[in-house]
């Protein structure tokens, strides 16, 4: 069997990254609890998170969300895609936080995207559209980044885009899964996992991490 080769490489959060963050959390503290608040009601009528979770758990995945924003994949691109978005994460906290970027939220379930969109337009966010679609029919640019959180395994993902002129993706999963899932690409790779848990102690974000891909073109 042919073995595709991949380069991967392993970093940690920052100081000045998490502080980068929370500054983020700060400044635009109004519309993220909104958000949350927004959130914690739909959760309660169709699951978008997980059942019974608590505002604060959902301020965490708020906060957990933010961290692709360390990326500078993320702060080189102008729109991004968020596939597998269930209630809005990490689409729509990115999106109060950077109003310059153009965000496009998908969720192959029609329920989970109209309650987005409610959320979108109680939220007044003109920088985000919404579509109920598999991004299989999404159209996808080189120019576009595309992100998600725990919707996929990285191969998948990547079959799913198999046909399209993608470039870049940043994932929010478990380390360890990554490098399992990175390996059964047949696309091969560059990938950056960035580990969490080193600066944030909290179990929430125990054995998570930023993953950054990319096209290997050497």
């Amino acid at each position: 069997m042919f073995h595709v080769k991949h380069l991967i490489t392993h970093t940690s959060l920052t100081r000045e990254q998490l502080r980068s963050v929370d500054q983020l959390l700060a400044d635009h503290k109004k519309p993220l609890d909104d958000y949350a608040r927004l959130l914690y009601w739909w959760n309660q009528k169709l699951n978008l998170v997980s059942r019974g979770v608590s505002h604060e758990t959902i301020m965490e995945h708020i906060r957990h969300s933010l961290m692709i924003s360390v990326s500078d994949y993320f702060r080189e691109q102008h729109k991004i895609i968020d596939t597998g978005s269930g209630g809005g994460l990490p689409g729509i906290p990115l999106a109060i936080c950077f109003p310059e970027k153009s965000f496009l939220i998908n969720d192959i379930v029609s329920k989970k995207i109209m309650a987005v969109k409610n959320m979108v337009q109680r939220l007044e966010l003109a920088n985000v559209e919404t579509n109920s679609a598999s991004i299989e029919n999404v159209d996808v640019s080189e120019t576009d980044l595309i992100i998600t959180k725990h919707a996929f395994k990285v191969d998948q993902l990547i079959g799913y885009l198999e046909e399209k002129n993608w470039q870049r993706i940043i994932f929010l999963k478990g380390r360890e899964e990554a490098k399992e899932e990175i390996e059964r690409s047949s696309v091969s790779l560059y990938a950056r996992i960035i580990r969490l848990d080193e600066q944030l102690k909290n179990s929430f974000y125990q054995g998570k991490a930023v993953l950054e891909v990319r096209r290997n073109h050497e």
